[in-house]
């Protein structure tokens, strides 16, 4: 018997990484799922990959890009009616990472990128697919952040920034909405590995060094507490941003001198231009 065999949910960015792994966890629980991702392709092979995995029965696909108003509210449209009410939404998706730069060097495009990929599609849906979950009655809201938005990582302001502004409006978004029985969460994952991120080995040895549980992370952590914080079990908590890395923010942030310094010298890292 399925487990949630009424469950309505939304996942932008699901045609890959941390949207797909969850996705894939809501469809094995019964629920209808449907991926937003700006590649139409992508999403075709997020299917055939679904399908292979003997899970693809209820899952729908969207092409869109979600930080433009029209195209991200059509979507939660199409998503919507998939049943007549959404359930849930799992804001995944956002530009990983952006421009690697001492803030006296910052790149305005890229900056704007950043904030376009990761707030504003962000904000996005949640303004749209939050009324859907107030029509249904509530839901769970749950918004993907980074662990960049708690440490202090040099270099790394764009999607630091970014990150954290999402966090924030997850807790505004919560204490509006909670009269309305819709909870707003967000988890802050740590180094997830997923397919093509392609990552040097320098970089995936500091990471594994400052690591507790000496592991990168996998899809699969991060999907399981996103179920948990769409089911009942989590009725009564709102508001929150949840750490998921592996115990990394117990130490310190990725030390991102080694791909800065080349580029912008010793005096360029300490502000000099």
């Amino acid at each position: 018997m399925s487990e949630w065999p009424e469950m309505n949910v939304l996942v932008t960015g699901g045609g890959s990484g941390i949207g797909l792994g969850v996705a894939r966890r809501l469809l094995v629980a019964g629920a209808s799922v449907t991926i937003v991702g700006r590649s139409r392709d992508r999403l075709d092979e997020a299917r055939g990959w679904l399908a292979g995995e003997g899970v693809s029965g209820r899952v729908h696909a969207v092409a869109a890009d979600v930080s433009d108003e029209e195209q991200c509210a059509a979507a939660i449209a199409t998503a919507t009616a998939v049943t007549g009410r959404l359930n849930a939404v799992v804001a995944c998706a956002g530009e990983p990472r952006g421009q690697m730069a001492p803030v006296t060097q910052l790149d305005l495009g890229q900056w704007r990128s950043v904030f376009d990929n990761n707030v504003v599609g962000s904000m996005l849906t949640m303004k749209h697919g939050t009324r859907e979950l107030v029509r249904a009655g509530g839901g769970a809201f749950v918004a993907i952040s980074s662990i960049s938005a708690f440490l202090t990582a040099r270099f790394a302001a764009p999607i630091s920034a970014a990150k954290a502004a999402i966090e924030q409006l997850v807790r505004i978004a919560a204490h509006e909405l909670g009269p309305s029985g819709v909870t707003v969460n967000a988890i802050r994952p740590g180094l997830v590995e997923v397919p093509r991120q392609d990552l040097p080995e320098q970089m995936k040895q500091d990471f594994l060094s400052i690591i507790p549980m000496h592991r990168l992370g996998a899809p699969r952590d991060i999907a399981g507490i996103v179920k948990f914080l769409l089911s009942p079990d989590a009725d009564w908590v709102t508001g929150q941003v949840i750490s998921v890395d592996g115990g990394q923010t117990l130490v310190r942030a990725f030390d991102a001198s080694p791909w800065v310094e080349p580029v912008f010298g010793k005096d360029g890292m300490r502000g000099v231009v």
